[in-house]
């Protein structure tokens, strides 16, 4: 028996990294995974590889095909338990240097999209009086760094959004939590063509200074991990909280 037999699951952001690690994860323990991204290509891998993981290629960003998804898998299986808001976008530029439309693109990918996810799929959680979001955050949002400010308010406003999810949803079975990654070693660690955590300045200071304690960056599926327990049924005391998966990076600050 899987943690997450009989339950069926979104996943955004399932292409690569954080997002297909934990679609993987699902699937191992015995959930139909709703497998969301834009590269088909490799949706069709992970389907592949776990059959009950099912493909839907969009962007988080076409409300309308959001639509399409939550129609289509209500009316195949009839419920959504488990929604893991993961799909993010990022830019790397100084204040004055940056443009309105990277900060509402910015916005509507690590936001407005887990909004209308929510409203999409919360009501059917409300009828079966049972649900698990869990929306994936940042420690940008405490502790920032320049160049990356839409970044960092977007994943502010994902901790802020959830603590009220949570309240407002707990009447009815279902608890939201963030998980708050630090520096893991995904597509999104490429930055300028250069992997930021293979680096000689990534060494120097959060390995050899152990800025990160355990003086390593992390790997996707210790992600993965920490949503599997929050979207779990061993998880029934905890909501509106958020749970940071850094390595210690943020007690060193």
């Amino acid at each position: 028996m899987g943690q997450l037999d009989q339950k069926v699951a979104l996943v955004t952001g399932a292409s690569s990294g954080i997002g297909r690690a934990t679609a993987e994860r699902f699937a191992q323990e015995g959930a139909r995974v709703i497998a969301m991204a834009r590269r088909a290509d490799r949706l069709a891998s992970l389907h592949n590889q776990y059959p009950t993981i099912e493909p839907f290629a969009c962007n988080v960003a076409d409300y309308e095909a959001l639509h399409t998804c939550i129609d289509q898998t209500i009316a195949t299986h009839n419920r959504i338990d488990i929604l893991v808001n993961n799909a993010g976008f990022s830019f790397y530029e100084r204040h004055v240097d940056s443009t309105l439309e990277q900060w509402r693109k910015t916005m509507a990918v690590n936001v407005e999209a887990m909004y209308v996810l929510a409203k999409l799929i919360v009501p059917h959680m409300i009828e079966r009086k049972y649900g698990r979001i869990v929306n994936v955050s940042s420690v940008q949002a405490m502790a920032c760094e320049p160049e990356v400010g839409a970044y960092a308010a977007s994943k502010g406003a994902i901790n802020a959004w959830t603590r009220c999810l949570a309240v407002d949803l707990a009447e009815h079975g279902i608890l939201a939590n963030v998980v708050a990654p630090g520096c893991i070693k995904t597509e999104m660690s490429i930055i300028n063509g250069a992997d930021e955590t293979t680096t000689e300045s990534f060494r120097q200071w959060y390995v050899e200074q152990r800025k990160i304690p355990l003086a390593r960056p992390g790997q996707s599926h210790e992600i993965a991990n920490a949503i599997l327990f929050l979207s779990g049924d061993q998880c029934t005391y905890m909501t509106g909280q958020t749970l940071v998966v850094d390595g210690g990076l943020t007690i060193t600050f």
